[in-house]
């Protein structure tokens, strides 16, 4: 079987391309499966050494700049799907939410099966008509696969949380840093810094506990659109004693296994995989209610989650800044709890839903 996951970026600050990758390396070992990670845009050399190499990956354009997407756009889907992908592969999914649906849409036939794959939710279901003709559509979270149902009844809806390569994320966080600041809790969180991960609402939270005496520190690692305007906020608030904004790194579960408490405050999520990344090292997650959310505070058994707006999160930071004895306690559920979010599961029923002969079914 031959499959093709297409996605826009080949970068390690993508949550969206870590899954990708974790897909690809579990699957590298079978003999009947043949994987292609498919780039469209940024290709990052420092993501190779992290993919198994009896994974194939095709890159297209190889860069990115502001605005690019918009000019591919215009190139028709047919000549896309033509040159990217053609009638190569039993699957096919639009691993991205975006032009890598446009372009899969394009191509349907009886030749092979097309997915699209959901992360995050379409609100107002921009790309409906897509959706449709794909025919089949896995959200990551069973929540959003409930209301796409209810919203899409005619199509093929299902539900995959995203496989997370376990092994290859603890011997990542084994790697020595340099430790920015010491604090008696330390707070992280991974994502790109664009204004859906709510971190302009964290930094306000940060300088109300500092004015109330808490003593802390929180890492913010990754690249992105407003970074720059972050950094200026912070200076702002006079909180640059309590913020390390780290940039993007080629290796973030170096620094998640060193902090006490990753911290999710995203207004829009699928279901979050820098969340389940921490957890598989033992970290416990403070999260907002954003899609997935509850499903990952459930199977940790232990964490916070609370809603998105300003008192919430800092209602959640201050509880645990209150009862530091949470972290040890948390990470103690976490040592039997994180065995829930192995990719084992989570591999099989990726197998079944794209029609892998072999796999029994999975509940």
């Amino acid at each position: 079987m031959k499959i093709c996951l297409i996605f826009n970026h080949l970068q390690l600050q993508d949550g969206v391309c870590r899954s990708a990758i974790a897909i690809a390396n579990r699957l590298a070992g079978y003999k009947d499966i043949e994987l292609t990670l498919i780039p469209l845009f940024r290709a990052d050399k420092e993501c190779y050494k992290y993919i198994d190499k009896r994974v194939a990956v095709k890159t297209v354009f190889g860069f990115y700049f502001r605005g690019f997407a918009s000019i591919v756009l215009k190139i028709p889907s047919s000549l896309l799907y033509k040159y990217i992908v053609g009638d190569k592969y039993d699957v096919n999914i639009a691993f991205q939410y975006g032009l890598s649906i446009r372009i899969i849409a394009e191509g349907v036939n009886d030749n092979h099966n097309s997915i699209a794959w959901m992360h995050c939710y379409d609100e107002g279901l921009v790309y409906k008509d897509y959706y449709k003709k794909i025919g089949k559509v896995v959200c990551v979270s069973q929540c959003n696969a409930q209301r796409l149902k209810k919203e899409l009844p005619d199509v093929d809806v299902d539900y995959n949380y995203n496989p997370i390569d376990d092994e290859s994320i603890r011997l990542q966080g084994q790697q020595t840093v340099e430790i920015p600041r010491l604090n008696d809790v330390k707070f992280i969180s991974v994502a790109r810094m664009s204004p859906e991960k709510g971190y302009d609402t964290l930094l306000k939270c940060v300088q109300r506990l500092k004015t109330e005496g808490y003593k802390f520190s929180l890492w913010l690692v990754g690249d992105g659109p407003i970074l720059n305007n972050l950094k200026r906020y912070a200076e702002e608030l006079q909180i640059t004693d309590y913020v390390t904004f780290l940039g993007q790194q080629s290796n973030p579960h170096a620094y998640v296994s060193k902090a006490g408490v990753y911290i999710c405050s995203s207004t829009i999520e699928g279901y979050s995989t820098s969340c389940t990344e921490a957890i598989i090292q033992g970290i416990p997650v403070l999260t907002t209610n954003c899609s997935g959310g509850q499903e990952i505070i459930s199977e940790a058994g232990c964490g916070r989650i609370f809603g998105m707006d300003e008192d919430s999160i800092y209602n959640a930071m201050k509880e645990v800044l209150e009862n530091p004895d949470l972290i040890n306690e948390w990470k103690e559920i976490l040592k039997t709890t994180r065995k829930n979010f192995s990719p084992e599961i989570r591999i099989k029923r990726f197998l079944n839903i794209v029609g892998y002969k072999e796999q029994i079914d999975v509940q």
